[in-house]
């Protein structure tokens, strides 16, 4: 029988030489809390023995107490909270439109049904403190295995799901006061996906251009032209000044396609200009500049070879992993992927056929319902 020490703050009690607290949690903060069938904490928390000092027990029972009301009072720091601060972001806003509305769809991750102590409320209503790895991983087992059941393959949307909570979640830990974790809980193994059916998104393409940047002067540019003119790697390398009009209203790159694909000419939009300039002070850095010479050179002032641009992508891979950016990393292949999904026209890369033209189309598509 627990016995009552009117020296000890309520709820505290010594329990056969343990001195525990076990609070009675208000009937709104048991969707979040574990408690008993009186309402009283499950289980309850063990502040010492008999044998401590009353003030070390005080201080266990402070401890304990303020781990308990960031849990109960973090009403504002739910998951659901947490991602429309992020969604109102300066970091979000300024992510590409495509990946505005792809976000609409993946949001619905928040309104999946889950229990909590006999109610049923949805994920995206949890306090992001009491979110943890293995909840996650359970979530996204539990949400691909409803896809499936649906007839879709699901990988692709789940990982996508992951990495927007993550991204959100990493946001919220840099920019929100006591907010009660240091991790983010979404940072979980992706599930294995067909490389060809796969999409990059802005926060990936963002974190590997970063770390890119960090290790060579060139990859980053590269990274930036073939994306936005859709082109495969040696097609990029192929790149000369003679194929460019730098006109900055009406000009653009004639692209020579390989493999039977059209050859083409993609106008400037902003940042393809950018890119295009930041090529030419490179060159003019090296002294390379000229009427007919390779866009994009190596670190030493020479055409960049496909087995130079093989062993910075092996760099950088290593790298990646390195830093526990593993699944992160993607190829030059869905990095032409990503540029022939984010383009107004699937015509950008030159492919001939619809059956290549669908290939390359890796994002997940939007429709208006039927009615």
């Amino acid at each position: 029988m627990p016995k009552k020490n009117n020296k000890w703050p309520k709820y505290v009690r010594e329990v056969n030489g343990r001195i525990v607290w076990r609070p009675r949690i208000t009937a709104e903060d048991r969707t979040v809390i574990d408690v008993d069938s009186h309402g009283f904490l499950k289980p309850p928390v063990r502040l010492g023995s008999v044998k401590d000092s009353e003030e070390r027990i005080l201080s266990a029972y402070l401890s304990a107490k303020t781990s308990l009301t960031a849990r109960t009072g973090a009403d504002k720091h739910t998951l659901k909270w947490i991602i429309d601060q992020y969604l109102n972001s300066s970091q979000f806003r300024a992510l590409a439109s495509t990946t505005h509305h792809r976000t609409k769809s993946l949001v619905k991750v928040l309104e999946h049904p889950i229990a909590a102590n006999g109610k049923d409320i949805t994920f995206g209503d949890l306090p992001i403190i009491t979110i943890t790895k293995p909840m996650v991983r359970r979530l996204a087992d539990k949400r691909l295995d409803n896809m499936i059941a649906e007839g879709l393959k699901g990988t692709s949307t789940i990982n996508q799901e992951m990495s927007l909570l993550h991204s959100a979640t990493r946001w919220a830990i840099e920019h929100i006061d006591d907010l009660g974790i240091t991790d983010s809980p979404f940072k979980v193994k992706k599930f294995k996906v067909d490389e060809n059916e796969r999409y990059v998104t802005d926060e990936e393409y963002d974190v590997q251009y970063q770390i890119a940047a960090e290790l060579s002067e060139y990859l980053p540019l590269f990274f930036e032209l073939t994306y936005l003119i859709a082109s495969r790697g040696v097609e990029t390398l192929d790149l000369r000044t003679s194929h460019i009009d730098p006109d900055p209203i009406n000009g653009g790159i004639y692209v020579t396609r390989r493999k039977g694909s059209r050859n083409n000419f993609i106008e400037w939009s902003d940042r393809l200009y950018k890119a295009y300039q930041a090529a030419v002070s490179i060159l003019e850095k090296h002294k390379a500049n000229g009427k007919d010479v390779p866009l994009i050179i190596s670190s030493a002032g020479y055409k960049l070879s496909m087995s130079g641009l093989r062993t910075a992508m092996h760099r950088l891979k290593e790298t990646m992993a390195e830093r526990d950016l593993k699944d992160n990393f993607w190829s030059l292949h869905l990095l032409k992927s990503k540029g022939v999904s984010d383009a107004e026209s699937d015509h950008i890369a030159g492919h001939k056929t619809e059956s290549m033209r669908n290939k390359y189309k890796t994002k997940i598509e939007r429709h208006k319902a039927a009615r």
